[in-house]
C-alpha cells in the first residue's frame, strides 16, 4: 500500500513538470519559467547583466550634482627637479569604493589646478572632486616658490609628460585629454602655460586669473595671453567678478583693474567665453578666502556653486567629449542660471 501511495506521489510530481513543458516552457537554472508562448505561463522578470557596473546603466551627468563614482585621493611623490612642495602632490581619482581608483575604466582625462597665491590646496578640493566624481582625474599642484612665477609655470609643463609617460599612474591617464584649472595666480600660470604648451593642454578653466605681482622671477600673463588661440572644440572659459578690481577710500583694490579676467579674455585670440558673475568678490570661490576684497551682495556658497558647475560642464565637453554639456554654458541650462543669479556672458570666435 505504502509503495502504490509513493508511486502516485512520483507520477503526480512528473504530471506537474511535463504539463508546461508540453505547453512551451522550459526552466531555467533558477527554477524560473520561461515560455515561449506567454498564454501559457508568465514571462520572466528582467535580467540585469550583473558584468556591468549598476551606476553605469543610469549615469549621472548633472554638473550641479556628484556623479556616478566616488572619490579617492592619493599622495604621489614628484621628481625634485619638478620643485613641487615636499616633492609630492596630490591626485584625485574617480573611485568605486572610496580608497583606490575605479577599475570602471582603463585611463580617465586629467585636468591640472592650480591655486591662488598662498592658498592651501585644500580649498580646490571642492572642484576636484566634482570632477573626480563625474570620471576626471585631477592634480593639485603646489610649488616649493610661488615667487618664481616662470619656474612655476614651466614645473607645470614638465609635470604633463612626467604623469602621463613615466609616472606610476601614467596607464590610468589620457595623455591627450589634459585641461588646466587655474584660480587667479594659478590662472595667469595656466594660461602661460597653454601659451608655451604644443598641444599638451587641451582646454582650460581659469577663475578670476590675476597678473600677481613678482620681483623675482615675474610672469608677463598678459602679454603671453595673445599667444594662445584655442578652436572652437575647446575655447578657453574664463569666471570672474568686478568688485575686486574697484578701489575703495585709502584701499587699493584687490585686482589691478587692468589686468583682471576681462583683461586676459581680451588678449586671447581663437574661441573664449567670459562668464561675470555680478555681485561676487576675489574670494567667493572658495569656501573660505584669507583677504576681504570688497563686500559681495551675491550669496557667496551660490557663487562657488555655479564655478564649480561650469568647470564641471566645460571639463564634461572638453575632454570627456559629451558636447551635451555645453547646454550649461549656452543652451536652455545656461539661460536659467543667467536669469536667476545675475550672471553675464561674452564670447568670440564661436
Amino acid at each position: 500500500m505504502t509503495h502504490k501511495r509513493t508511486s502516485l506521489r512520483v507520477a503526480l510530481t512528473l504530471g506537474a513538470l511535463l504539463l508546461p513543458l508540453l505547453g512551451g516552457c522550459s526552466f531555467s537554472v533558477t527554477e524560473r519559467m520561461v515560455c515561449a508562448d506567454a498564454s501559457s505561463c508568465q514571462p520572466p522578470s528582467a535580467i540585469v547583466d550583473m558584468a556591468t557596473p549598476p551606476d553605469l546603466l543610469n549615469p549621472r551627468t548633472d554638473p550641479n550634482e556628484a556623479g556616478p563614482f566616488q572619490v579617492a585621493s592619493q599622495e604621489l611623490t614628484v621628481p625634485a627637479n619638478l620643485n613641487l612642495s615636499q616633492n609630492k602632490l596630490t591626485m584625485v581619482w574617480p573611485s568605486d569604493d572610496g580608497m583606490t581608483p575605479s577599475a570602471k575604466n582603463p585611463s580617465y582625462p586629467l585636468v591640472l589646478m592650480l591655486p591662488a597665491q598662498s592658498l592651501p590646496l585644500t580649498q580646490l578640493r571642492s572642484y576636484a572632486d566634482r570632477l573626480a566624481s563625474h570620471g576626471i582625474a585631477s592634480a593639485l599642484i603646489k610649488v616649493s616658490d610661488e615667487r618664481r612665477q616662470v619656474r612655476y609655470r614651466d614645473s607645470v609643463l614638465a609635470l604633463i609628460p612626467y604623469l602621463t609617460q613615466t609616472s606610476d599612474v601614467k596607464d590610468r591617464l589620457i595623455a591627450d585629454h589634459v585641461g588646466a584649472f587655474g584660480y587667479q595666480l594659478g590662472g595667469e600660470v595656466a594660461l602661460s602655460a597653454l601659451s608655451k604648451s604644443t598641444l599638451a593642454i587641451h582646454s582650460a578653466v581659469l577663475i578670476d586669473p590675476v597678473a600677481v605681482l613678482s620681483f623675482v622671477e615675474s610672469l608677463d600673463g598678459l602679454n603671453d595671453a595673445a599667444s594662445v588661440s584655442q578652436g572652437k572644440d575647446a575655447p578657453l572659459l574664463f569666471i570672474g567678478e568686478l568688485l575686486s578690481k574697484l578701489s575703495e577710500p585709502g584701499i587699493l583694490p584687490c585686482t589691478p583693474p587692468d589686468a583682471n579676467f576681462e583683461a586676459f579674455y581680451a588678449r586671447v585670440s581663437g574661441s573664449a567665453v567670459a562668464i561675470t558673475v555680478n555681485g561676487a568678490t576675489l574670494g567667493d570661490f572658495v569656501s573660505t578666502y584669507p583677504d576681504n576684497c570688497g563686500l559681495p551682495s551675491a550669496d557667496r556658497a551660490t557663487t562657488m556653486r555655479l564655478a564649480i558647475k561650469l568647470t564641471t560642464a566645460y571639463f564634461q565637453w572638453t575632454l570627456l567629449d559629451r558636447p551635451t554639456a555645453q547646454d550649461y554654458l549656452f543652451g536652455s541650462n545656461w539661460n536659467l542660471d543667467r536669469s536667476r543669479n545675475s550672471l553675464e556672458q561674452v564670447k568670440k570666435g564661436l
